[in-house]
C-alpha cells in the first residue's frame, strides 16, 4: 500500500472517530465546531479524489502518524475541535 492509500485509510478511521464525539456534543458546542467538522469532511473527500488522479504531494510516514493519532483525542469538545482542526490542517498539504 503507497503512502496516500495509507493516509486515506488512517483520515477515515479519524475521522469516523472525531464525527462520533462531534455527533455526540450537545447543540452549543456543534454550533461552534459546524464550520471546521464540515470542512474536514470536506478535506477527506478531497483526498479520495487525489487517489484517482494520483496527485498528491509527498507524503511521510510521519503524517500517516499523526493522523492516526488524532482519533485518539476527542474526550471533550475542546479536543474534537483541536483534532478538527489539526485534520483540517494536516490534508491542507495534500489538497489545497
Amino acid at each position: 500500500m503507497n503512502n496516500l492509500d495509507e493516509l486515506i485509510r488512517a483520515a477515515k478511521n479519524s475521522f469516523v472517530e472525531i464525527d462520533a464525539a462531534y455527533q455526540a456534543a450537545d447543540i452549543n458546542e456543534k454550533l461552534v465546531m459546524a464550520e471546521t467538522r464540515n470542512k474536514a469532511a470536506d478535506q477527506l473527500i478531497a483526498l479520495q479524489a487525489k487517489r484517482l488522479i494520483r496527485n498528491a504531494s509527498a507524503i511521510t510516514d510521519a503524517d500517516i502518524t499523526e493522523m492516526k493519532s488524532l482519533k485518539d483525542r476527542v474526550d471533550d469538545a475542546a479536543q474534537i475541535q483541536t483534532a478538527l482542526l489539526k485534520f483540517v490542517g494536516l490534508l491542507a498539504k495534500f489538497v489545497g
